[in-house]
């Protein structure tokens, strides 16, 4: 059975003078995707999509380079909730208090350009427009962020979401039944073997 994967971006550069759209991934971020890689690998992936912002774009073409250079499809709608522009990322704690927010008032704008259902929603017609025109066997993996990745995944699986976000690291793996977006394995550290 078809698995969906959506991955979670390697470690980024957190810059409090650049939009969080705009951050890349550090050194250890790069380090990290070749123990990524390797997870990946056992889905047997034809191509890659990744967000087309750096960081996971940068995961994307890292990962592609340890699966035999396989092709990076890059994709708008599957970016991060929001811009994030109007909400610099400030301390973590601020941050963590945003997101815990932006999970338990969804259709509310908390922070950014979009709400948590809006997000949602453009990340959900991403997917639907890949798996459509996917082979019906072929593992989709997305290389993506966190929170898009745990909004998709809660309105298809009794979690929690703000637990499950908080519980993922740069880089992470959340394995689905393609089928029905059931989650059937997390990898909540996939930097490491």
């Amino acid at each position: 059975m078809a698995k969906l994967v959506l991955v979670k971006h390697s470690n980024s550069n957190h810059s409090p003078a650049q939009p969080a759209q705009d951050w890349e991934l550090t050194p250890d971020g790069y380090e990290r995707c070749k123990p990524l890689a390797k997870h990946l690998a056992r889905y047997r992936p034809r191509r890659l999509f990744s967000s087309t912002m750096p960081k996971a774009l940068q995961t994307a073409r890292s990962v592609a380079e340890g699966l035999d250079n396989i092709p990076v499809n890059e994709s708008p709608l599957l970016a991060e909730h929001s811009r994030r522009s109007n909400a610099p990322y400030g301390s973590a704690a601020a941050f963590d208090a945003r997101i815990r927010r932006l999970f338990e008032a969804p259709d509310e704008l908390v922070f950014g350009d979009e709400t948590a259902s809006q997000a949602r929603q453009r990340f959900q017609n991403g997917i639907l427009s890949l798996l459509e025109s996917a082979d019906p066997e072929e593992n989709i993996v997305v290389l993506t962020h966190g929170t898009v990745a745990v909004l998709f995944a809660a309105q298809y699986n009794s979690i929690d979401s703000y637990d499950l976000w908080r519980k993922l690291k740069m880089p992470s793996i959340i394995e689905m039944e393609a089928s029905d977006f059931r989650i059937s394995q997390v990898i909540e550290d996939a930097g490491i073997l």
